[in-house]
């Protein structure tokens, strides 16, 4: 998909009522000037959940989430932020243009009409036609327990090929194009179109919005491949989507668990059992865009390995994940991972039809780490009898710490390592230390896409605090923005982000409106509008004066109180007699700034000059 041009961005946020959006989810009750709810984000009695329409942002003083019209979608509907943008265009009937080749909007509503249409198109060949095909489709899915009821469920289908989809969306007003793109069609040498699809059974791909983008087919008889997949489309990539998502998605957010699955008839028969939060990868390995989708809903992820030999492949590729989603370093997105394998050769459909949902469970209960896992794999190639076997089974299992060396994971596993060899801590963990790690995969947005901007980790002081609270009045109260040049004369914000801010607020003036702003905002300090969200400040707008007055004396008696403490340091220092003049220039000067700390304290009006003086 194409990137969002910051024009259509702005369009959106304009165009979309904060309190109205959030309405559509929650009750929201007004209170003063503030709009008040349950937070929809985590279980409450007492609302803490603050909607402020002045400054189009929304805070939970219970769980600390955040943000603004986009946020809320993207923490509500668990997508990211160029669907968000897309979602909300939507629902204020916007078109949006994407940039850098991707499809305009347009173009991709017809792409997702042409795939729903053959989705439609595949599941009446299957369920109605008494063709040889798709009776041979039918007897195969009855024999692995699909009946009827089943292909109505997941909407299964049959492709028959020779040319008939290609007629019937050419029907139905599709161009030669639109079938190209969604890979429905292929073009031969001669320029005709024909079926991409042929003589297999349909397992339709739908995204998280409920959208057809997709399918896997399955050989029913003889052939290669035995499943053929659609090539990456403006609307689809293989290597970011997962079968079954939009089934399991509110299953894996209430159990946090996902069962990660290596076929479409592991993920129906795991589902059909009541096992809900599973889904599949579509014909790739797990790749980090998968586990970013899940880290949207779980926290912890099962991989769940065939028992056949392309199984123990995919097994041996899952530990590259470890040095993203293991260590304390990436807690943000730690995600707990771990892995077990179908015993006797078995798929998952096989286990679960023989051994049903509890043993299923049982199986799942009985995962390992992922590294742990990841490092028996590699143990149990050796004879870990002879001493040569041992020193190699030592490279090849402090390979897969290496990525996580400096942590306290690798400590812990050495330990594992050294027991399971017949050798002693120190030993294990140099061989750690002196291995390097593979060069990770490089995290690659959809082409023309827009990658997510890493959140910036803030602790905030009582001064920060202040400083965004101040900030957050003078987006909600358009006539006090002129305060915002003051206090960059008077140097009473502490940080450069800070400082940036307030230029934006400076340079808007009182004609710019608050979705204008917040966008100037978030372009020019990334996580602006989640940090000013949080800002408390009273519900009046008859109180704004008095606060931001309030808010600006205590900024600076902050102010004067950094001062004066460099200043008390560099005379602590002590002077020699060649420097007496500076030792009583610094002198006078903390004198004087502690003069007027003190009249400050006592209410008495300091003019602003006099910090400007010394800034």
């Amino acid at each position: 998909m194409g990137r969002i041009s910051d024009v259509d961005v702005q369009r959106v946020r304009e165009a979309t009522d904060l309190v109205s959006l959030i309405s559509e989810r929650i009750v929201l009750k007004p209170k003063g000037r503030l709009f008040w709810g349950l937070c929809p984000f985590h279980g409450e009695k007492t609302p803490s959940f603050k909607v402020d329409p002045g400054t189009q942002l929304w805070h939970c003083f219970g769980c600390g989430k955040g943000g603004d019209a986009f946020g809320f979608v993207i923490e509500s509907d668990k997508v990211d932020f160029p669907d968000a943008v897309r979602l909300l265009a939507d629902r204020a009937n916007i078109d949006i243009v994407e940039e850098s080749g991707g499809a305009p909007r347009g173009r991709k509503e017809r792409l997702f009409a042409a795939c729903e249409e053959a989705a439609n198109y595949y599941h009446k060949t299957l369920t109605s036609s008494r063709d040889a095909g798709p009776k041979t489709a039918r007897d195969y899915l009855s024999k692995r327990g699909f009946g009827s009821e089943v292909a109505k469920g997941w909407r299964l289908g049959y492709a028959p090929g020779r040319g008939v989809l290609v007629r019937h969306l050419t029907e139905q007003g599709f161009s030669a194009d639109e079938m190209v793109d969604a890979n429905l069609a292929l073009r031969t040498d001669g320029g005709q179109l024909r079926d991409r699809f042929y003589e297999r059974i349909m397992f339709p791909i739908v995204d998280l919005q409920g959208r057809y983008i997709a399918f896997g087919g399955r050989v029913v008889e003889k052939g290669e491949p035995k499943y053929l997949n659609t090539n990456d489309t403006p609307v689809f990539r293989k290597s970011a989507n997962m079968y079954g998502i939009d089934r399991a998605k509110a299953s894996i957010t209430s159990t946090g668990d996902a069962i990660v699955v290596e076929g479409y008839t592991d993920v129906i028969a795991l589902h059909e059992e009541g096992i809900t939060n599973a889904v599949a990868t579509l014909g790739t390995a797990l790749t980090q865009q998968h586990l970013k989708l899940l880290g949207r809903f779980a926290r912890r992820i099962i991989y769940l390995f065939d028992g056949d030999e392309a199984g123990m492949r995919a097994a041996d590729r899952a530990a590259e994940f470890v040095d993203v989603y293991s260590t304390e370093a990436h807690r943000e997105h730690r995600l707990e991972l771990n892995a077990a394998v179908v015993p006797d050769g078995q798929d998952p459909a096989d286990f679960v039809k023989a051994r049903g949902k509890q043993g299923l469970v049982e199986l799942v209960g009985e995962a390992v780490p992922l590294l742990r896992f990841s490092i028996d794999r590699r143990l149990a190639r050796w004879d870990l009898e002879r001493p040569e076997e041992r020193a190699r089974a030592l490279k090849e299992a402090a390979e897969v710490l290496a990525p996580v060396k400096d942590s306290l994971l690798a400590d812990d596993y050495a330990n594992y390592i050294a027991s399971r060899l017949f050798a002693d801590f120190a030993t294990v963990r140099r061989a750690i230390s002196s291995t390097r790690p593979q060069p990770a995969r490089a995290e690659v947005p959809e082409e023309g896409g827009q990658a997510e901007t890493p959140k910036r980790v803030v602790q905030h002081t009582p001064r920060t605090r202040a400083e965004l609270e101040l900030l957050s009045l003078l987006v909600a109260e358009a006539r006090l923005r002129g305060r915002a040049r003051k206090l960059l004369a008077m140097g009473l914000l502490s940080s450069a982000e800070h400082q940036a801010m307030a230029e934006v607020l400076s340079e808007a003036g009182e004609a710019a409106g608050a979705s204008e702003i917040n966008g100037a905002l978030e372009k020019r300090v990334p996580g602006a509008i989640e940090e000013l969200a949080g800002a408390r400040f009273g519900e009046s707008s008859a109180e704004a004066d008095a606060l931001a007055d309030g808010l600006t004396r205590r900024l600076k008696e902050f102010e004067l109180e950094r001062r004066i403490a460099v200043g008390k340091a560099a005379l602590d220092q002590g002077a020699p007699a060649t420097d007496a003049m500076d030792y009583n220039a610094v002198f006078r000067e903390v004198s004087t700034l502690q003069r007027t700390l003190d009249a400050l304290r006592r209410g008495e009006d300091v003019p602003d000059q006099e910090l400007e003086a010394r800034n």
